[in-house]
């Protein structure tokens, strides 16, 4: 299918179906962790990369993944995209992929996030700086002196500011 020459609701319903071979008119949610293969060869050439397939879920290597990526990918005009099995391992990726020059949080972020950028990416050599959105003036120079990444979380909780004594 041709995302791009058909409209986002029919995008919505038929982009990213994987043809099942039991018959099933939608993508199946495949609970299963492993795969099997026909023979050992078959398992190499897809651990090895010669060959797309279905490996082991917490490597992402999912029917059902594959089909909501290829979906969402199709529904925001994306070359790909990615899914994870929660906020923090999207975050972690984002941060070890693209921030190890250094990271710019701005304003208030999830409880966990503000343990991963300020105590544990640090320990990792990954510098990572924090702006109030009052402060925003000093973005410039975080970006000039080597901080590649800016993140900010929306919506986030209102008081998480006022607890930290500032106002967003």
């Amino acid at each position: 299918m041709n995302e791009k020459n058909i409209g986002l609701s029919t995008r919505c319903v038929h982009a990213g179906e994987l043809k099942d071979p039991h018959g099933s008119p939608h993508t199946p949610i495949y609970t299963t962790t492993t795969f099997k293969f026909d023979s050992t060869a078959d398992l190499l050439d897809v651990v090895e990369g010669r060959k797309s397939g279905s490996l082991y879920t917490r490597y992402g290597l999912n029917p059902t993944l594959f089909s909501l990526e290829e979906k969402l990918a199709a529904l925001e005009d994306a070359e790909a995209a990615w899914v994870f099995s929660s906020g923090m391992a999207a975050e972690a990726a984002l941060f070890l992929a693209y921030g190890r020059k250094g990271i710019v949080c701005i304003g208030d972020a999830y409880g966990g996030t503000m343990e991963l950028l300020s105590s544990q990416l640090p320990e990792l050599g990954i510098p990572t700086h924090f702006l109030l959105g009052s402060e925003l003036g000093g973005l410039k120079m975080l970006l000039e002196t080597g901080a590649g990444l800016v993140f900010f979380e929306t919506p986030t909780n209102p008081h998480i500011g006022s607890a930290r004594g500032s106002e967003n």
